[in-house]
């Protein structure tokens, strides 16, 4: 697979971070189709997913400054909930805020087992997002 499709990027609403991600995604498909022109529509799916999670660890790996006191706030909320419910409001959150202030909320759980499920998860939703808005096909 080739490395590097999805560099992580400041992006600020939903809606770009999903046409970032479109671009990327059409960037994988054409290298995956040069490398295996008949990849089928699993092998492809799965490749899109670990770019999506790949890019959400590089977004995550980014240098935090202090974080805003609303960040602080909102980890604070989600802190106490069961191990489900923070990485269900960890979503909500991205969608409703953006990925860069669900990754930061993130951060401050300082909780890995959280991260990993909230990038399985997210890639998950954002490959649906993107066949569901017709963006990439399944």
């Amino acid at each position: 697979m080739p490395e590097g499709i999805l560099q992580p990027q400041k992006i600020e609403a939903p809606g770009a971070e999903i046409e970032s991600l479109r671009k990327r995604v059409e960037q994988l498909e054409g290298q995956l189709k040069k490398e295996q022109p008949a990849v089928s529509p699993e092998k492809e799916e799965k490749a899109v997913k670990e770019e999506i999670k790949k890019y959400l660890r590089e977004l995550q790996k980014m240098p935090a400054t202090a974080a805003p006191l609303a960040t602080r706030d909102e980890a604070d909320e989600i802190n106490p909930l069961p191990a489900n419910q923070q990485v269900g409001a960890l979503v909500s959150l991205v969608f409703e805020k953006g990925l860069g202030k669900a990754i930061s909320v993130a951060r401050q759980l300082d909780n890995p087992a959280i991260l990993d499920e909230f990038h399985d998860i997210l890639a998950d939703r954002y490959y649906k997002a993107l066949v569901d808005k017709k963006i990439i096909k399944s």
